[in-house]
C-alpha cells in the first residue's frame, strides 16, 4: 500500500483503536460520530475522488474495496443508527454515498458488484450493474468468499471492524472467517443441530 489507500488504512486503525473494542466487534458509534477519528475518515474519503485505482498494484484492490467499503459505514454508521425501519436500512446500503476517481459508488455496489462479481444481492434479480457499466473495470480479478467476513455493516450479525493490507491480505481474509465462525457457529443438541448467523443464509450458496 501506499499513498491515499494507506492514508485510509491508517484512518480505519486510528477509529478502531478509539471506539471499539479489542475484538472490533462493540463500537460506541454516538462518540465516533463526533470524534476527530471520523473526521479524518471523511477527509480520506474525500481525497479519494482524485484516486485513480488503475494505478494502483492489482493485489491491492480486492484490499482497497474492502477498506472503502468499511470507512463508508464508519462515516456514515450515524446514519444508520437512526434508520427507523429495515427499508431504510437497505436504503443505506443501496444509496450512492462514495465518489472514488470518476464514479460514484453505493455500498451494495462495492459488495455486490465489485467484491461479489456483480451478481445480484438477496432478494434482487438484476445485478448492481450493468454489463457495460464502466466501474466493473475495478472488479478484483479473482473472487474470494472470505471477504463476507471481512466487510462490517454495523449490525449485530456484521463481522468485526477489520483493516486489511493487500501484501498481507490471505492471511488476513482466513483469520477473519476463522474467528467469525468460532465465535458465531454453535453445535447443539449432541451434535444434531448446527446454528448458523444471517451471515450464511444470506449468502448460503
Amino acid at each position: 500500500m501506499s499513498g491515499m489507500d494507506q492514508q485510509l488504512a491508517e484512518a480505519l486503525d486510528a477509529a478502531k483503536a478509539a471506539h471499539f473494542d479489542a475484538r472490533g466487534a462493540a463500537c460506541d458509534y454516538a462518540a465516533l460520530a463526533v470524534s476527530r477519528q471520523r473526521v479524518r475518515l471523511v477527509a480520506c474519503l474525500a481525497e479519494l475522488e482524485g484516486f485513480d485505482i488503475r494505478r494502483a498494484h492489482i493485489p491491492s484492490q480486492m484490499a482497497f474495496w474492502i477498506n472503502v467499503f468499511n470507512a463508508g459505514v464508519l462515516r456514515d454508521a450515524h446514519e444508520l443508527e437512526a434508520a427507523p425501519s429495515v427499508r431504510e436500512v437497505q436504503a443505506f446500503f443501496e444509496r450512492p454515498r462514495l465518489r472514488i476517481g470518476a464514479h460514484r459508488y453505493s455500498l451494495d455496489d462495492i459488495e455486490h458488484g465489485l467484491l461479489r462479481g456483480n451478481v445480484p444481492k438477496q432478494g434482487r434479480s438484476r445485478a448492481p450493474m450493468a454489463r457495460d457499466d464502466p466501474r466493473l473495470e475495478y472488479m478484483p480479478i479473482l473472487f474470494d468468499e472470505r471477504m463476507h467476513f471481512a466487510l462490517h455493516s454495523a449490525c449485530r450479525s456484521s463481522p468485526p471492524l477489520r483493516v486489511f493490507d493487500d501484501g498481507k491480505l490471505d492471511r488476513q481474509l482466513e483469520e477473519a472467517a476463522t474467528d467469525y465462525v468460532r465465535r458465531t457457529v454453535r453445535v447443539e443438541s449432541r451434535g444434531a443441530v448446527i446454528v448458523l448467523p444471517r451471515l450464511f443464509r444470506w449468502f448460503g450458496q
